[in-house]
């Protein structure tokens, strides 16, 4: 694949998930997901590149474990040379963000910060003191100076503050904003930013085929073949009704040996405990 000509660094910063991760057998939920082939979400995955390589701001909308982030994160990783490309989960304070987007940009070796910010070593530090206000005109003359494409994964409820400050980023040339909610309810203010319905892109939850297709490869990898995993299955996939990630969640738990009992699967409780990921 060729990319548009242009001098491109990258820095690629994934957060870890905002809730805890439980190991299992060495699987972690985001290690679970990653690991398995992308199915079902072809056209999303095409969509988001084609935003990121026109630079084109989208949001991507859809239920806690319809892909969202796995399609982010699978689309990032086919882009090494990308200098502009910073990844963002979501900050609930504008603080929090300002300080999330000048630490990914410092990291990114982004040339005007490097001239205006303390070696390495001091940088949190540095961060520690500066104020809400200072951050933003900052960030601001950053931007203008090396645009970047911005992506906030998980948004939930931003604030207008948050809003404004990316409304003024997104009127710089060459910025582009990629966010990805539940809805347009989690977007909070931003909803203001991302209301062209062209510039939206709406998760679907997977076909059957699909579904059970997720299902049997999930299986695969988690090494499920050698329990009595037919009646899991239909209540895997009749929970989940097409969620992605539940059906993941709820593969990678049945190693669990607190959800076995000899050859059998404990449904009931490890459905509840899936379900707990996705529940705040």
């Amino acid at each position: 694949m060729e990319y548009p000509n242009h001098t491109w660094d990258l820095w690629l910063k994934v957060a870890p998930h905002r809730l805890a991760k439980t190991e299992i057998m060495g699987y972690s939920p985001i290690e679970s997901e990653t690991a398995l082939p992308l199915i079902g979400l072809v056209g999303e995955r095409k969509r988001l590149l084609e935003a990121i390589l026109r630079g084109e701001s989208l949001v991507l909308l859809g239920p806690r474990g319809c892909g969202k982030t796995r399609v982010i994160r699978s689309v990032l990783d086919d882009l090494p040379n990308r200098p502009d490309v910073i990844y963002n989960p979501y900050s609930p304070t504008l603080h929090d963000l300002l300080i999330s987007l000048t630490r990914a940009l410092f990291q990114s070796r982004h040339k005007y910060l490097l001239h205006v910010t303390p070696k390495s070593s001091e940088v949190e530090q540095w961060l520690s003191r500066q104020t809400s206000v200072h951050l933003r005109g900052l960030l601001w003359n950053a931007l203008k100076a090396e645009p970047r494409t911005i992506v906030l994964d998980g948004v939930d409820g931003a604030s207008y503050p948050i809003f404004r400050f990316l409304q003024r980023a997104s009127f710089i040339s060459g910025v582009v904003l990629l966010a990805a909610a539940r809805d347009p309810v989690a977007l909070g203010a931003l909803n203001r930013l991302f209301w062209h319905p062209d510039k939206t892109l709406h998760f679907k939850l997977l076909t059957a085929p699909d579904a059970e297709r997720l299902f049997d490869v999930a299986a695969d990898h988690f090494c499920l073949k050698d329990l009595d995993i037919q009646e899991f299955r239909e209540k895997v996939l009749g929970s989940a009704n097409g969620n992605p990630g539940q059906i993941v969640e709820m593969c990678r738990l049945a190693r669990d040996p607190r959800y076995i009992a000899g050859k059998y699967i404990k449904f009931a409780p490890l459905r509840i405990d899936a379900m707990m990921r996705y529940l705040g």
